[in-house]
């Protein structure tokens, strides 16, 4: 059996989504992987009811167990940049410290679909000293960079600047270097990246650079369809088996303006939190975005609107 521990940190306002992120890791995951999820969270922020509403959802699974660790506002007093960050991404900075048991874990974002399964790449990551693997960031190149940030702000280069919302951490050599004591330090100067900078600041040259095919974002999509960069599998492949990482503003359970939100209506419907009101009501929602432009558009107009939202879609 190989047990996996992952851990997701979340507040009352992404209960259901932290759902269908679980439930995709399961539906993927072999007959001999166990996950042990873990969820972080602070009282105030995520009642009990609604903690004990993810617990009721799999209490009956085979292939998983769930737990609540509680944390406390360690981070209440650093400078947030970007207003769809929340605090509870900063709670991955305390890790090692709030898991003494393990040796290594995944941490993930529950913006996120697993189509995968994660046990080879738990079993062979972090072998040769390395503090976190994680896969680039590719909205950071020589062709599409962040709007906010670059990363020689932080003195890394496009070529090894990763993103932090799938990480495989090595917790016991954090702990030998009192790497936590760094994380903190680091808390408290204002980066554009927030806790993302801190993780790439911290754990530079030390870090395992993982395919995208383990966090493939929104960003790859353009990058991958325009040729900018390579991968060894087929694209269509890829976005069937990748691991879907929505970043940026446009979340698939609220937009329709994002790549491959089908793929997580496909696993909302098969989470226990599915809802026929809510789901078909994307559904018509959907159906009356396409029917308004066709008849409050001219021509014209609709055809700007479908090369604009063409360009939205791929460029972001």
């Amino acid at each position: 059996m190989n047990i996996i521990p992952i851990i997701f940190a979340i507040d009352n306002n992404v209960v259901v989504q932290c759902g269908v992120t679980i439930t995709s890791l399961l539906l993927n995951a072999k007959e001999d992987t166990r996950y042990n999820v873990f969820v972080l969270y602070e009282k105030h922020k995520l009642p009990e009811s609604s903690r004990n509403r993810l617990t009721d959802a799999f209490h009956d699974c085979n292939q998983c167990t769930l737990s609540f660790v509680e944390v406390h506002d360690d981070y209440s007093d650093v400078s947030i940049t970007g207003g769809r960050i929340t605090l509870a991404t900063y709670y991955r900075l305390s890790i090692p410290t709030l898991f003494p048991q393990f040796d290594k874990v995944i941490y993930a974002d529950i913006d996120m679909i697993f189509q995968q399964d994660l046990s080879e790449l738990f079993q062979t990551a972090l072998q040769h000293g390395e503090l976190v693997a994680a896969a680039r960031d590719l909205a950071i190149d020589d062709k599409c960079f962040f709007k906010s940030s670059m990363p020689a702000k932080i003195g890394k280069s496009e070529k090894d600047y990763f993103n932090a919302g799938f990480l495989v951490m090595n917790l016991k050599l954090m702990r030998e270097e009192n790497i936590v004591e760094e994380f903190n330090r680091h808390a408290k100067i204002k980066y554009d990246q927030n806790d993302q900078d801190v993780l790439n600041v911290v754990c530079k040259d030390r870090v395992q650079l993982l395919p995208s095919m383990y966090n493939f974002q929104l960003n790859h999509f353009s990058n991958y369809m325009w040729g900018r960069s390579k991968t060894d599998i087929a694209f269509g492949d890829l976005f069937k088996h990748a691991t879907l990482h929505y970043t940026w503003k446009h979340k698939p359970w609220s937009s329709l303006e994002c790549v491959a939100y089908d793929t997580w209506w496909h696993y909302y419907k098969m989470s226990p939190f599915y809802d026929d009101m809510v789901y078909f009501k994307r559904q018509y929602d959907q159906i009356e975005a396409s029917r308004n432009d066709y008849h409050n558009r001219s021509n014209s107009q609709l055809f700007k609107r479908i090369l604009a939202n063409m360009n939205h879609k791929l460029f972001g």
